[in-house]
């Protein structure tokens, strides 16, 4: 085991910065399971501004405003000390011993620019076909536009020690120093969905590398956002950051394809809704009033629907004020 400030100074080693929206249930559970170890801080940077006075005020820290996931981290970065950032959704949460495997595995793997843990799912399953994928190319990223999933990780756990291009960012370690050096997460890619994506891209660009550690095991609920959130709202925001990474990363002109094929697969697939409901909606009304913002929001260069854009894109609100 790493034993505690090897430097001899009462900085923590490793910093939890977790990005809170509305899941309420899921932040406390990671909260309690956080050790009572000088080496490990937490930070909670809550969005929703919903838990103040349930968790530790030297724990939490909350904006004026909705930062998005991507701005949130990039905040903590000015509050926390450690030289080790752990990013985490507020439903990710260490299993016993995890966060000192982390520190063993950045001791073993100095050149490594972060880890990426292991997520499971409540039932022990290993989420490493979503967790870690490649960086995407110009063809998945169109397939994506279609609504066609694509772009899976590997069909196999990966040994520990293989070079992760795009880990997701649900749990994530990285050192401090290559954050500062590529200047944190895009906060453009607002509220979330592919900042992680971007990040990943511009690690690799600058010759950094993350490696898988599945010795440090993190329980997560996937997906656990989108209900909160509504599906209407998801589609359109996963949407319109696809063409935004498009945008800065390929050409306008894939960016303009890719809203196109996108507002092509929306018209198509509201006559299906009479025989299947997506997965993600609430109800066959909710998966219609989804697609038809969608299709609007395509259409229009994401000016409508008006009330989306207005929450989404012009205001970044704060938060309405507690009762």
């Amino acid at each position: 085991m790493v034993p505690p400030h090897q430097d001899g100074s009462s900085r923590p080693l490793l910093s939890g910065v977790v990005v809170h929206w509305n899941g309420d249930d899921e932040l406390l559970a990671l909260v309690e399971s956080w050790p009572d170890d000088p080496r490990f801080e937490l930070l909670v940077v809550d969005n929703s501004r919903a838990v103040k006075g349930r968790i530790s005020d030297n724990r939490i820290f909350e904006p004026n405003e909705n930062l998005g996931f991507g701005g949130a981290v990039n905040a903590a970065l000015e509050l926390v000390n450690a030289p080790a950032i752990l990013v985490l959704n507020s439903d990710a949460r260490p299993a016993q011993g995890a966060l000192e495997s982390l520190l063993e595995g950045l001791e073993l793997h100095p050149e490594a620019a972060g880890l990426a843990p292991r997520l499971v799912s409540a039932d022990g399953s290993t989420q490493h076909c979503w967790q870690l994928r490649p960086i995407p190319s110009l063809s998945t990223l169109l397939l994506q536009s279609l609504m066609i999933p694509a772009g899976r990780g590997p069909k196999v756990e990966p040994p520990a020690g293989t070079p992760v291009e795009q880990p997701a960012a649900a749990a994530l370690v990285l050192k401090r120093s290559v954050l500062e050096e590529i200047g944190g997460f895009d906060e453009a890619f607002f509220p979330a969905w592919f900042e992680d994506v971007d990040l990943a891209r511009r690690l690799n660009r600058a010759g950094h590398q993350v490696i898988y550690w599945p010795a440090a095991a993190f329980e997560h609920s996937l997906g656990a956002t989108v209900p909160k959130l509504g599906y209407g709202r998801f589609l359109w925001i996963y949407y319109r950051n696809l063409e935004r990474y498009l945008r800065k990363h390929h050409s306008l002109a894939t960016a303009i394809l890719a809203r196109l094929l996108t507002a092509a697969a929306a018209a198509a697939r509201i006559p299906w809704l009479a025989v299947r409901t997506p997965s993600r909606a609430s109800s066959r009304q909710d998966a219609a009033r989804g697609l038809v913002g969608l299709l609007l929001g395509a259409l229009t260069g994401w000016r409508l629907p008006l009330a989306i854009r207005r929450e989404i894109v012009d205001g970044r609100r704060a938060p309405e004020p507690r009762s």
